[in-house]
């Protein structure tokens, strides 16, 4: 039986150019590189036909998908339970998106947030002709990247809870010391102003 390590894969998303991934996109993009390292196909055997199962059901319809696209890419065929050979399991723990260190980058530009977003899953890939489990073990992938406060509600789905994430309170230097920092830099050049010509 082969062990996977609960190795966690993360990523830096920062491109001014690309369009912004929202959660759910991501969480299918993370989903399909947990599904990579479960469809690395068994040695010395020639076809295989494989059915791939995500669970829980809630989070099914947005994940089976990038599984299978993953499956496939790696030389399989998926099939319905009753025709497969092998059988991969994925079984997602935990999926969170998180904020946090809200800032402005600039003394006027617009507020921006690290985001977070992770995947928690235990995969299996087991013969069923043998009834042997190949592989199986935790996996652990996450994706980080900076986005603009303001893009936050249409990355998130109001359907989906686990798409969401709590926004953290702005720190004081981003939300109040930097315009009294500016107000105060103009009151003391117009005072220098007058003083100087006077």
């Amino acid at each position: 039986m082969g062990m996977l390590a609960a190795t966690p894969v993360s990523a830096t998303l920062q491109d001014s150019d690309q369009a912004v991934a929202s959660n759910l996109e991501v969480y299918q993009s993370l989903a399909a590189e947990i599904a990579d390292s479960l469809a690395v196909p068994p040695a010395g055997e020639g076809g295989r036909n494989v059915h791939v199962a995500v669970s829980p059901s809630e989070a099914r319809w947005f994940l089976e998908e990038p599984v299978r696209r993953r499956f496939l890419a790696r030389g399989w065929r998926v099939h319905p339970a009753d025709t497969a050979e092998y059988r991969a399991d994925v079984g997602v723990l935990q999926m969170r998106v998180t904020y946090a260190n809200v800032r402005r980058p600039g003394l006027f530009s617009a507020r921006v947030a690290d985001r977070t977003v992770r995947m928690v899953a235990f995969v299996r890939l087991a013969s069923i002709k043998a009834g042997a489990v190949l592989a199986e073990g935790e996996k652990v992938a996450s994706r980080m990247d900076t986005v603009d406060v303001a893009l936050i509600e249409s990355l998130e789905n109001p359907m989906v809870a686990v798409t969401q994430g709590k926004m953290p309170a702005e720190s004081f230097l981003s939300g109040w010391a930097e315009p009294l920092a500016v107000i105060g830099a103009v009151a003391i050049a117009i005072y220098l102003l007058f003083t100087v010509r006077s």
